[in-house]
């Protein structure tokens, strides 16, 4: 039996080529998992600021539900993590009745409450509204 050095059969490693391309396809492979993270933590912290206006424009409306004696008017201000508000009280109008006589003898009022929450994210401005109607006795009802 002859044995011949040197031969393929015999080499127990990989070539310089075969591990280049293995860190090629691992380097190529990387890069396009860590760009995902990226993304997925990007898109994480815009749904919790999302969900902090949220809660912030729902205790304001809440808020506003609470005030006994309602009129037509608007107030803002801001939380001390970086959100602002802006409210507003006005008078509901029904669009699909023309007759407006039709609400002289009504012993209540509806008006529309509005919060509207807004905080910058990276270099733009997002906002979230919440408007929700409440029914009031009118003053000379009362």
């Amino acid at each position: 039996m002859i044995r011949v050095r040197g031969s393929r059969a015999a080499q127990n490693g990989f070539t310089l080529l075969e591990v280049l391309v293995a860190m090629m396809i691992l380097g190529v492979s990387l890069g396009a998992i860590l760009q995902q993270f990226a993304l997925a933590s990007r898109a994480g912290a815009a749904s919790s600021d999302a969900t902090r206006a949220t809660m912030h424009a729902r205790e304001i409306i809440e808020g506003l539900k609470l005030v006994r004696e309602l009129g037509e008017s608007t107030a803002r201000g801001s939380f001390d993590d970086g959100f602002d508000w802006e409210t507003s009280v006005q008078l509901y109008v029904y669009d699909e009745i023309e007759d407006e006589s039709v609400f002289e003898d009504m012993r209540y009022e509806t008006y529309l409450l509005s919060a509207v929450v807004t905080w910058k994210y990276g270099n733009r401005s997002k906002q979230v509204v919440l408007e929700t109607l409440r029914t009031v006795p009118k003053k000379e009802w009362d």
